[in-house]
C-alpha cells in the first residue's frame, strides 16, 4: 500500500464522515428547541429500531460484499455478487416490513414504533438500507471522491429539508424521517445513474446458488456480530425506556449522540479506508506486508483518535453550554464517559479485523455476544441506581470487556494482529499531558464560551505536537511532509 494511496482514500472519507459531524452539529441546538425530551426519546427509540432491522436485512449482506467483490472482479462474476445482494437485501427488508406493521397494528410495538409512525418507519428502512449498499458498492469500487462529493451534497440536502419540513409538518419526528428519506432516495438515484452501466440491480440469468453459499456462509454470522452491536451501541435506550422513562431517552440520546458524532466519524474513516486495502493485500500480498499495513493504519488511528477522546473530554462542559439547550444540557456529564467507550470500540475493531481476513467470523460473533451480556446485566443493574448515568458506565465497561476478549483471541488465533509499540505508549502520553492542560486552560474565568473552546483546541494541538515530536514518534511523518513542502515550494519558485 502507497502512502499516496491510503491518503488519498483517506481525504475523500475524511469529508464524507466529517460533513455529517458538521451538519449534526448545527441540528443538536434545533433539535434541543424544537423536540421536547420525550420527543426526542421516541425519534431515537424509531431510529435505534430501524438500525436493528438494517442490520438484519442488509448490513450482513453490506459486509459479505465488500469481503467477497475483489475475488468476484478477478472471476468477473461481479454482476452476480450485486444482483444476489441487492435480491437479498430487499427481501429481507420486505419480511421485517411486515412485521412492523403488524406489530405496530396490533400494539405489540407501541412503545417502540407506535402505529402512526410505523408506515412512515417502513419506508425509512427501504431507504435506508439501499442507501447503505450504494455506500457499500462505492466503497468496494474506492470511488471515494465520487461517494464523498454525494454524500456531502445529499446531506446538506437532508439538511435543508429538515428545516423546511418543521415549519411544513406539525410533528418534528416525521419532519426529520421524512428528510431523510428524500435524502437517501438522491443518494440512491444518482449512484445508479452515474454506474447504471457497472450495477446491475437485478439479473434473474446471474443467481447462482452454489456461488453464494460461500458468501452466505461468511455474512450470517455478521447478524450476529452486528446485532450484538447494536445491543451495545442502542439497547440502552429501551432499558431506560422501559426502566425509567422517554425523557430520561431523550436527555441520554442528545448527549450520546453528540459525543458519537464526534467520535464515530473518526473511527470509521479510518477503516472504512482500511478495510478494501487490506481485503485486497490478503489476496495478492505476503502475511509480513499485510501485518506491516495493517500496523502503520493502526499507529495512525491511535495518534488521532485519543487525543479526540481526552480532548473531548476535557470541554464536554463548554461543548454542551455551547450547543445543547433546555433540559437537555443536564445529561453532559455521560459525554466523557461513552467518549472513552467509543475510543476502546474504536481500537478494538483493529483486533476484529484480523479474524475477518482469516475468515474467523464466528469468533466475533462469540466475543460480541460475551460483551452484549455484560452491557444488559449492568443496564439492569445501573439503571433503577443511576438512570441514563448507570447507561453510560454500563456502554463504557462493556467495550473495554468487548476489547480485551478481542485482543485475546487475536493473539490466540492468527499471526496478523495488532503489535502494541513505544510509539503507541508515547501517544497515550502526550494525549493525557495534552488533555490536563486544556482542562486547566478551561478552569480561567474566559467570560466567552466560544473563545474558551478556540484556545482550548489550539493550546491542546501545540501541546500534543510538540511532545510528539520531542518522542520522535512522528519522525517519519514529519520527513514525508518537509519532503513534499519542499517539492511544492521548488514548484512554485519555478
Amino acid at each position: 500500500m502507497s502512502n499516496k494511496s491510503f491518503g488519498s482514500d483517506l481525504f475523500y472519507y475524511a469529508i464524507t464522515y466529517i460533513v455529517p459531524m458538521i451538519v449534526g452539529f448545527m441540528l443538536v441546538p434545533i433539535f434541543t428547541e424544537r423536540f421536547t425530551t420525550e420527543e426526542f426519546g421516541q425519534y431515537s427509540l424509531i431510529n435505534s429500531t430501524v438500525g436493528l432491522l438494517g442490520i438484519i436485512s442488509v448490513n450482513w449482506i453490506n459486509v459479505a460484499f465488500i469481503r467477497f467483490y475483489s475475488t468476484s472482479e478477478k472471476e468477473q462474476r461481479e454482476d452476480q455478487l450485486i444482483s444476489i445482494s441487492f435480491l437479498m437485501a430487499l427481501l429481507t427488508a420486505s419480511v421485517l416490513s411486515i412485521l412492523i406493521y403488524v406489530g405496530a397494528v396490533l400494539g405489540i410495538t407501541e412503545k417502540i414504533i407506535p402505529e402512526k409512525y410505523a408506515l412512515i418507519s417502513i419506508v425509512l428502512l427501504f431507504s435506508a438500507n439501499i442507501h447503505s449498499f450504494m455506500f457499500s458498492y462505492l466503497r468496494a469500487k474506492r470511488k471515494a471522491r465520487f461517494a464523498t462529493i454525494l454524500t456531502s451534497v445529499t446531506v446538506f440536502s437532508r439538511f435543508l429539508l429538515f428545516l423546511y419540513l418543521l415549519d411544513v409538518i406539525q410533528s418534528p419526528i416525521n419532519a426529520l424521517i421524512l428528510s431523510t428519506i428524500i435524502s437517501d432516495i438522491i443518494y440512491i438515484a444518482v449512484v445508479i445513474l452515474k454506474d447504471r452501466k457497472g450495477l446491475r440491480l437485478i439479473k434473474r440469468s446471474d443467481i447462482d446458488f452454489e456461488y453464494i453459499k460461500p458468501y452466505v456462509k461468511y455474512g450470517l454470522p455478521f447478524i450476529l456480530i452486528l446485532g450484538v452491536h447494536w445491543l451495545l451501541t442502542l439497547s440502552d435506550r429501551y432499558m431506560i425506556e422501559f426502566l425509567r422513562n422517554s425523557d430520561e431517552v431523550g436527555i441520554y440520546s442528545i448527549n450520546y449522540s453528540f459525543a458519537q458524532q464526534i467520535m464515530m466519524p473518526l473511527i470509521t474513516i479510518f477503516m472504512t479506508t482500511a478495510e478494501p486495502i487490506l481485503f485486497r493485500l490478503s489476496e495478492n500480498n505476503t502475511e509480513t506486508e499485510l501485518n506491516g499495513v495493517l500496523n502503520k493504519i493502526f499507529k495512525y488511528f491511535l495518534l488521532v483518535l485519543i487525543p479526540c477522546a481526552v480532548g473531548l473530554a476535557a470541554v464536554s462542559d463548554n461543548l454542551a453550554s455551547l450547543f445543547i439547550k433546555n433540559d437537555f444540557q443536564q445529561g453532559y456529564i455521560i459525554m466523557p464517559i461513552v467518549t472513552f467507550g467509543f475510543l476502546f470500540l474504536g481500537i478494538r475493531q483493529y483486533f476484529n479485523k484480523s479474524l475477518e481476513i482469516i475468515k474467523r467470523s464466528k469468533e466475533i460473533a462469540n466475543i460480541s455476544v460475551i460483551a452484549a451480556l455484560v452491557n444488559i446485566g449492568l443496564n439492569f443493574v445501573l439503571i433503577p441506581m443511576y438512570g441514563y448515568i448507570g447507561a453510560a458506565y454500563a456502554t463504557l465497561i462493556a467495550y473495554v470487556v468487548y476489547f480485551l476478549l478481542s485482543y485475546y483471541k487475536t493473539v490466540n488465533l492468527t499471526t496478523i494482529k495488532i503489535s502494541f509499540s513505544k510509539a503507541h505508549v508515547q501517544t497515550i502520553i502526550a494525549a493525557l499531558s495534552m488533555g490536563a492542560c486544556v482542562y486547566g486552560v478551561g478552569r480561567f474565568p474566559f467570560g466567552n464560551v466560544i473563545l474558551e473552546i478556540i484556545v482550548q483546541i489550539i493550546i491542546g494541538m501545540i501541546v500534543y505536537a510538540l511532545i510528539l515530536l520531542a518522542f520522535g514518534t512522528v519522525k517519519n511523518e514529519k520527513k514525508f511532509i518537509l519532503e513534499k513542502l519542499g517539492k511544492v515550494r521548488k514548484k512554485v519558485a519555478k
